[in-house]
């Protein structure tokens, strides 16, 4: 007698009852599992959303301490200016001395805080997001800071390829390698004990009182801080008012208060 499977042996309607409960609940798993991972990726946006204001508002901090510092070197620059043109190019000048290490040595830069905005861009959150004002912002700041960055290397190669020339040709570091260098002690330590270890017959430049030679050295210097204030108007403010627009659209979509 020929065997008939179970299968057969159960009504139609059955079956196809089965599948559709079947096919019904994969789809509804499907779209959990769908729904849980757009949840967690709208989660994790958030969390880098906020970790990106911390960034911003750290930025903004970092800023203005670095404008002060800035401010001082504009006028510790200006200070070396003004002396050189009232007494010409002195070698024996402890305060010329000091002066135009001041002016030198003080340069400093800004980097921004890239990493949270680097890792939105790249885990594609910004998908998750769900703000066009607030996507578009981030890539108005990732392109704000590139130029930030640019800017200040064209301040650096200045810097390298003119202001740095004059300190190995005219700055005597003898002195401040007394204690800067062999003894181990602070920079700014090692300046202010320059006069105890010295006396006042001494070459603290190798420069000459040259007019030539002064005109181009002021000029130099006028020049370095053309280019310094120039990022300001070329850069900075637009960074610094962006940033603001962004925390503002972070604030407005986290209910940070």
């Amino acid at each position: 007698m020929k065997k008939i499977s179970f299968l057969f042996k159960r009504p139609l309607k059955n079956n196809l009852l089965e599948l559709v409960i079947l096919f019904l609940a994969i789809s509804l798993g499907f779209l959990a599992e769908n729904y849980r991972e757009i949840y967690v990726e709208k989660q994790r946006s958030k969390k880098l959303l906020f970790s990106l204001y911390i960034d911003l508002k750290g930025d903004l901090e970092q800023f203005a301490a670095f404008t002060k510092t800035r401010e001082q070197l504009f006028e510790d620059v200006y200070l070396f200016i003004d002396d050189v043109e009232a007494r010409g190019l002195l070698k024996k000048d402890l305060k010329q001395q000091k002066l135009f290490a001041k002016a030198i040595f003080s340069w400093v830069y800004f980097e921004p805080n890239t990493a949270n905005i680097d890792q939105i861009i790249s885990s594609g959150a910004l998908r998750y997001i769900g703000d066009d004002e607030i996507i578009h912002q981030i890539g108005v700041i990732q392109s704000q800071s590139t130029a930030i960055m640019d800017r200040q290397e064209r301040e650096q190669e200045y810097f390298l390829n003119y202001l740095q020339p004059l300190m190995h040709q005219y700055y005597n570091f003898k002195w401040v390698n007394t204690n800067f260098v062999r003894k181990w002690d602070s920079y700014v330590n090692a300046m202010a004990k320059i006069e105890s270890i010295n006396t006042k017959e001494a070459d603290y430049m190798f420069w000459e009182n040259n007019p030539d030679l002064q005109q181009k050295i002021i000029n130099l210097f006028e020049n370095y801080l053309f280019i310094i204030r120039g990022s300001y108007n070329s850069n900075f403010d637009d960074y610094i008012n962006e940033i603001n627009d962004m925390i503002l659209l972070i604030e407005n979509k986290l209910s940070i208060e």
